[in-house]
């Protein structure tokens, strides 16, 4: 029997489907003007997945285009009219990809989600249904800090498939007029350093943000949403004079009924509650913006302690509790980059939580909570004193030997700083004896020095 010779014959079990994966072909894309401090970075994240690089020039001065050239982007130049949407849509029809991210120069993606944005818009593309969608990738944009700490978040549509449909509308603030339904994706996150103060500062973005919306709204004067973003361009430009003016803008907003966009909405209650927090003329309305941010934004751990904190001042400390709990567990949530004082200064909770749980009788919570606070920053009298005082509490009696033990869990008995903390607080809550073991720390010479301080 002869071998055979020729075309080979390739057999498909008939029970398989062969998936064909669509290339993704992702245009990067920005408008920018003297980015040259940012334009590197700017470019670095999509190499390797996007195919081309598009860079629309608005009018630099600097070494901006230079860099991008060097880099390989292709780079167009558009003559500024005041416009975003006008410099974006001129960018968006040099794109040739199927899909545009669409970032600023002050914003990349870190490493870890451009691998999620590609995975993402694969699965898009071989599904069905969401194939056919004319839509945009909603992604979570975190604002950071100088030290690049996230301060604020806000979700945006930055990726979204290049046909002739999808546009920016608006000359400031603008967004994309989508027609169809966006595709959530909160675990993309888009890294902006522009709001830093250093930025601010360099760039002028808040005068200018402010006299494109003056504009705008001379067109369109009862436009709401814009007053808020003047309202927040007027706070941001660090004027004093600037406050009364965005004041009145919030006010106007929230007394309007008007549909805000949620964080215009939490940043105008953030502004009001702030800046009257502590005025004692203005109590009861400043408890009313509390507990209506608290009502329409439950989920704001800001909101929860503004408005616990003013349940505990009119000694309601059950529902302070309730309210100061739920703000610890917001807090313990992936809430990356979210608007929130407290979410960067936790510290002023867990003091809440000590003094309220005083109040009620909870020896067990303020043991808890002063541990937790006295781990971050052990330098907090208001804290040590409740921690100490707790130990000699009925049910909770406990020898000085055993708390003096604890407390060197958290304080050094060789350090004058640290000694003079415990000494201080166990004096505060009248507890001599602990004073007495501590002052048995000190050396003669740090004693001599003791006795002669003015304090």
């Amino acid at each position: 029997m002869g071998k055979s010779k020729g075309k080979r014959t390739y057999h498909r079990a008939p029970d398989k489907k062969i998936h064909i994966i669509k290339p993704i072909r992702l245009s990067q894309c920005m408008i920018v003007k003297n980015e040259e401090k940012n334009i590197e970075k700017a470019l670095t994240w999509a190499k390797g997945v996007a195919f081309e690089q598009i860079v629309v020039d608005t009018g630099s001065t600097d070494r901006t285009v230079e860099i991008a050239e060097s880099m390989g982007a292709k780079v167009y130049h558009f003559e500024w009219i005041d416009d975003f949407s006008a410099a974006k849509n001129f960018a968006i029809e040099q794109c040739s990809g199927s899909w545009i991210a669409f970032l600023d120069a002050d914003e990349y993606f870190p490493k870890e989600d451009v691998k999620k944005l590609m995975l993402i818009l694969r699965n898009i593309e071989n599904d069905p249904t969401l194939s056919k969608l004319k839509t945009a990738i909603r992604c979570q944009i975190v604002n950071v800090d100088d030290k690049g700490k996230p301060f604020m978040a806000l979700k945006q549509d930055r990726v979204f498939r290049n046909v002739p449909e999808l546009r920016y509308v608006g000359r400031i603030h603008e967004v994309l007029d989508l027609k169809e339904p966006h595709i959530q994706a909160p675990e993309l996150s888009i890294v902006h350093t522009g709001y830093s103060a250093s930025s601010y500062a360099e760039t002028n973005k808040a005068s200018r943000n402010v006299e494109m919306i003056r504009k705008e709204l001379s067109n369109d004067p009862d436009n709401i949403t814009l007053k808020c973003y003047l309202a927040d361009s007027l706070r941001i430009d660090g004027e004093t004079h600037n406050d009364d003016e965005a004041e009145a803008l919030y006010r106007e907003a929230l007394a309007s009924g008007q549909q805000i966009l949620d964080e215009l909405k939490q940043g105008a209650y953030n502004f009001l509650i702030a800046k009257y927090y502590e005025d004692e003329t203005k109590i009861a309305e400043n408890f009313e913006f509390c507990r209506k941010a608290y009502d329409e934004f439950p989920d704001n751990p800001d909101f929860c302690f503004y408005y616990g904190r003013k349940l505990y001042l009119i000694r309601d400390f059950q529902a302070a509790w309730e309210k100061f709990e739920k703000c610890e567990d917001l807090m313990n949530t992936d809430m990356m980059g979210f608007a929130s004082y407290i979410i960067r200064n936790p510290l002023m909770l867990f003091y809440q939580m000590v003094i309220t749980a005083e109040e009620m009788g909870n020896v067990n919570d303020v043991i808890k909570y002063a541990t937790i606070a006295l781990k971050e920053d052990k330098n907090q009298p208001g804290m040590l004193a409740p921690y100490i005082d707790a130990f000699r509490r009925p049910g909770y009696e406990t020898s000085n030997d055993e708390v003096f033990e604890l407390l060197g869990k958290l304080y050094d008995f060789n350090d004058v700083k640290d000694k003079l903390t415990v000494m201080r607080a166990a004096k505060t809550v009248g507890n001599m004896e602990l004073v007495s073991k501590v002052l048995a720390k000190f050396t003669p010479e740090e004693l001599k020095w003791l006795t002669e301080s003015p304090e």
